[in-house]
């Protein structure tokens, strides 16, 4: 005979985010590794939902001016063009599709701004007068403003509440492309704001990488 106990359903919550309901693992321990308290935001995330193709083999051949800055030191433009990846982090939840975009355009006079740092305190309050967070946050925001094109990737397996609240943002800006997978919780909002903004938008990988290097040609990058 089966137990009672055997066959309950676990316990789900309702997610104060998305609504969704999510099996409760508040007593679960955590899947990211850490590195002296902070949460290691770099390593490696199975693509479980198969969004990224495979890693470039061989990698291209990196130009001189490329450049792929990050957090906390400021951005150092050594190329023709810049770009920001914006797009899901989540404490180290989200794909690694930052790397995958450096080694891709790796090739390229441009310089790459990645919000994604190595490691990241969980214990850095989200508050305007905490300064790792300030440093961090104000980071995003100059390297937004002063990127050539902003790319955004939207990982189907995240909520990402921050890359919504940036695509709001910097919409109507002009310098956007958007990749968004169907799977996306908010696809249709996200897909309704880029035809609103004449966004250009994908839903692959591939079509996100070939817009942005169509982009670069188009506002007169040149290989040397």
């Amino acid at each position: 005979m089966v137990s009672k106990r055997e066959v309950e359903p676990k316990e789900t919550r309702e997610c104060l985010m998305c609504k969704r309901k999510c099996e409760d693992d508040k007593d679960k321990p955590s899947k990211i590794a850490k590195k002296d308290g902070a949460v290691d935001i770099d390593q490696p995330v199975e693509d479980v939902l198969h969004q990224l193709p495979p890693f470039p083999n061989p990698l291209p051949e990196r130009h001189p001016k490329f450049g792929h800055c990050m957090p906390p030191d400021n951005p150092k433009y050594t190329g023709d063009k810049s770009v920001f990846l914006a797009g899901s982090i989540e404490m180290g939840k989200a794909v690694q599709w930052q790397k995958q975009m450096a080694a891709t355009l790796q090739d390229l006079p441009v310089t790459l701004c990645n919000p994604r740092r190595g490691a990241w305190d969980p214990n850095v309050t989200k508050s305007a007068k905490d300064a790792a967070f300030k440093q961090q946050v104000v980071w995003e925001l100059t390297a937004l403003e002063n990127a050539s094109i902003i790319v955004f990737f939207f990982d189907a397996n995240t909520v990402s509440p921050v890359t919504m609240m940036e695509l709001g943002l910097w919409a109507s800006s002009g310098k956007v492309i958007v990749c968004c997978d169907s799977r996306f919780w908010r696809a249709g909002n996200i897909h309704l704001v880029c035809e609103r903004y004449k966004v250009p938008y994908v839903e692959k990988f591939d079509d996100l990488v070939s817009a942005a290097k169509d982009r670069f040609f188009k506002e007169g990058m040149k290989l040397d």
